[in-house]
């Protein structure tokens, strides 16, 4: 059934079913935070505090396990599931949005690792929500900058923006709708995108914890009304990066789920093993 559930998600990813190279996020599993935008649980931290920029393969401890959540399955995906090549607009206010359902983030992060999840049961097999989750990690004030930039640009762009994937195939997204953020990490933002041909919502969740991002994406394939970002699977992968900045020295060792493959490069984006060992801070 993992097997069928992988193949699923994809498909869906590639074909654009989710947001034309991406997918996106829930107000059903929000918090209660406010319009778009939360402190998270260590809001009053230092801004200038110094934080832990994790390698490569101290994010694979980051990773949640196949069957870590119950009632979901993680797979590990590749940098280019978002989509080969870097989407474009004419909308300078919205660049950041766009960028960000792209497989190369800018600013680029030191490291990531992405995966792919889809709600599946034994006993009922694949539910139609599925979504992707980004974890990077970035030097300097890369993670702040970022959930800034696309704080504004979700406000800037309220009544959608049109772009091109990096395949070159039109999109428009007729709106972009700030939800609750869930209350978790150092801050938080979440917002919501329709495509305009499919009207099939997309959903975006960004949380920041230190100088990682973990960003959530999230799609319906069977039922628009039913999309949604699982409070279960935002809390656990939050809680795996707050161990790891925790953690006084990261692992860098395989982690047991890791099997082949788990180095530098797959599931990575730019800047993957350039930081593979214990971190800076």
């Amino acid at each position: 059934m993992r097997a069928k559930v992988a193949v699923v998600v994809s498909a869906a990813l590639v074909l654009g079913l989710a947001a034309g190279c991406g997918i996106g996020r829930s107000g059903g599993a929000g918090g209660a935070g406010g319009a778009g935008e939360a402190g998270g649980a260590a809001e009053d931290k230092d801004e200038h505090e110094v934080v832990r920029v994790l390698g490569h393969a101290q994010l694979r401890h980051a990773e949640l396990g196949p069957r870590e959540v119950p009632g979901f399955v993680v797979e590990r995906a590749s940098a280019s599931t978002a989509g080969h090549g870097l989407p474009s607009t004419d909308s300078r206010a919205c660049r950041p949005l766009v960028v960000a359902l792209g497989s190369q983030p800018q600013p680029a992060p030191v490291a990531s690792v992405v995966n792919t999840f889809a709600k599946a049961t034994r006993e009922q097999g694949f539910q139609g929500l599925l979504g992707t989750i980004r974890v990077s990690t970035y030097a300097g004030d890369g993670a702040r900058s970022t959930l800034r930039a696309l704080r504004s640009a979700a406000e800037d762009c309220a009544g959608g923006f049109a772009m091109e994937t990096g395949e070159g195939q039109p999109q428009r997204f007729e709106a972009v709708r700030a939800l609750p953020a869930p209350r978790l990490g150092d801050e938080a933002m979440a917002y919501r995108l329709v495509n305009a041909a499919e009207r099939a919502p997309s959903l975006v969740t960004v949380v920041r914890t230190g100088a990682t991002l973990a960003m959530f994406f999230a799609t319906h394939l069977s039922d628009p009304g039913a999309v949604e970002i699982p409070q279960a699977l935002l809390a656990a992968q939050v809680a795996k990066v707050e161990a790891l900045q925790r953690a006084e020295r990261p692992p860098t060792a395989p982690p047991p789920h890791a099997g082949p493959g788990a180095g530098p490069g797959e599931g990575g984006e730019a800047g993957d093993g350039e930081n593979d060992g214990d971190g800076a801070e």
